[in-house]
């Protein structure tokens, strides 16, 4: 009676153990099925986020935004060509109100326009085209800092050198004074600049006598041997009241802060008569 129970119980553990290793063995597979599932979809994957990465909006304005740098600089090539090839000479100038000139394009007109005080300083404001882009090689050393030593580096840059003569004549015609050899533009840059701006100065240290006279300026490019010229009208009239045009930003105010304060009373002394 008591080998009963044992044998049921032999019996019994086999089969428990076939159980549990059919268990482990299902549960074996099911990891392998999922390794070679992972396995096989993870190219998939990669490929699909380097397909989303090569046609991502940002990858594709790089490439747009260096094709338009590299088209940019090929239209600057063809622009200095065009300008190599253009004679010296004024594009655009103006009499602006002294110390006004902040750069290129910056600056505040004079008005009226050709029409000064005696003693005025009257400035005129030129934009050249076509001077020469002289290549200077540079070599320089660096200090190599805690190493104690140096390092030679040579670099190209550009000389712009111009010139300028003064012609003051009476409204006859009759030349009065000349100014010769003035230093315009003695500048060295890392660029062939082609936005660049003169500022010719004359100053009235004996104020001129009321009246109406022609200013001829010269302009000589040292590099290239070219000049030109621009006649200018002048009026110089005890009455005048002048000024300079503000900039868009500014009130019209400025206008008004430039004149001398005896002119500015006078102003107001007429205004209210």
């Amino acid at each position: 009676m008591l080998t009963l129970p044992n044998s049921t119980h032999k019996k019994r553990v086999p089969i428990m153990i076939y159980r549990r290793s059919l268990t482990m063995t299902l549960f074996t597979l099911t990891l392998l099925s999922l390794s070679i599932s992972f396995i096989l979809s993870w190219p998939l994957v990669t490929s699909f986020a380097q397909l989303s990465s090569s046609s991502s909006p940002e990858m594709a304005l790089t490439h747009e935004g260096a094709n338009q740098l590299a088209e940019l600089q090929a239209a600057r090539q063809q622009y200095l060509s065009a300008w190599n090839n253009t004679a010296f000479s004024s594009l655009f100038d103006v009499f602006i109100a002294e110390g006004s000139h902040l750069g290129y394009g910056i600056y505040r007109e004079h008005v009226p326009a050709n029409v000064f005080r005696p003693g005025e300083t009257i400035v005129l404001y030129v934009e050249p085209v076509g001077f020469g882009h002289q290549p200077i090689t540079d070599a320089s050393t660096q200090d190599g800092g805690n190493n104690n030593s140096t390092a030679a580096t040579t670099r190209i840059l550009y000389l712009m050198n111009m010139t300028a003569d003064y012609i003051i004549s009476d409204s006859n015609g009759t030349e009065l004074a000349t100014i010769e050899d003035l230093p315009a533009a003695n500048l060295i840059s890392h660029r062939q600049n082609t936005e660049f701006s003169l500022t010719l100065t004359l100053s009235q240290e004996e104020p001129f006598p009321v009246g109406d006279y022609m200013v001829t300026y010269i302009v000589h490019d040292q590099l290239t041997g070219q000049s030109f010229q621009i006649d200018k009208r002048i009026t110089i009239d005890d009455n005048a009241i002048t000024g300079a045009l503000p900039l868009p930003d500014n009130d019209d105010n400025s206008m008004q802060q430039l004149l001398p304060q005896q002119q500015l009373e006078e102003r107001s002394q007429a205004l209210e008569s």
